[in-house]
């Protein structure tokens, strides 16, 4: 158990110094580029969320962080149940976005045209960009993939107010705890490019829904 504490703390050490730990800040102005790996910790299940009895699909390892360059310090069998204490998201590579609408009454400096990065879905559905210095956030029905959007009714008002042109490098990680009291990191997503990679927990959260 010590060891994995000292596993924990040495992380977390790694995270500060060499990673960018945050939650970006919607609406705020003058924030320089995030540096990579950005890790948000507002991703599903959302912070201070725990979501108890979620039963495993597939076999699959747990890892001291969620980084996953380290051996597994356990594992878990499908149809075990675990107790979900949190998420995160890492970034290796933002998607690449361009406005194609902005509300006429928003404060922001943002103007159609201008070009935006995209730092994932949060815990709220949304997804985050950033984009001269600000960020802020878009609902996932919103957001059209490569000019494929899911309202026919365009860009604008009823319709899609950015689009990913191009599609990054991100790993969605779970923070889960056994009935055994084993906690640990488990990989639920890659994004890579176009190709996506799901484990577990890919119905922990149902964005898009009322």
């Amino acid at each position: 158990m010590r060891g994995i504490r000292l596993i924990a703390i040495l992380w977390l050490t790694c995270v500060v110094s060499g990673q960018e730990t945050s939650t970006p800040e919607i609406g705020r102005s003058n924030t320089p580029l995030p540096k990579l790996p950005f890790v948000d910790h507002n991703a599903c299940p959302g912070k201070d969320q725990i979501v108890p009895k979620v039963k495993i699909s597939q076999a699959d390892h747990m890892y001291p962080s969620g980084l996953g360059n380290e051996k597994p310090i356990g594992s878990l069998k499908k149809g075990e149940e675990v107790t979900v204490l949190g998420g995160v998201n890492v970034v290796l590579e933002p998607d690449e976005a361009v406005i194609k609408y902005v509300n006429p009454h928003d404060a922001s400096s943002l103007k159609v045209g201008d070009a935006a990065l995209g730092y994932g879905i949060e815990a709220d559905g949304n997804l985050v960009f950033w984009s001269q210095g600000v960020w802020f956030s878009e609902w996932i029905e919103a957001v059209a993939e490569k000019g494929q959007c899911g309202f026919s009714g365009g860009y604008g008002p009823g319709g899609c107010t950015i689009n990913i042109t191009k599609d990054g490098k991100s790993e969605w990680w779970v923070h889960v705890k056994t009935s055994h009291g084993l906690s640990g990191w488990v990989l639920a997503q890659r994004l890579n490019g176009g190709k996506r990679w799901y484990g577990n927990f890919a119905d922990l959260c149902h964005y898009g829904e009322d």
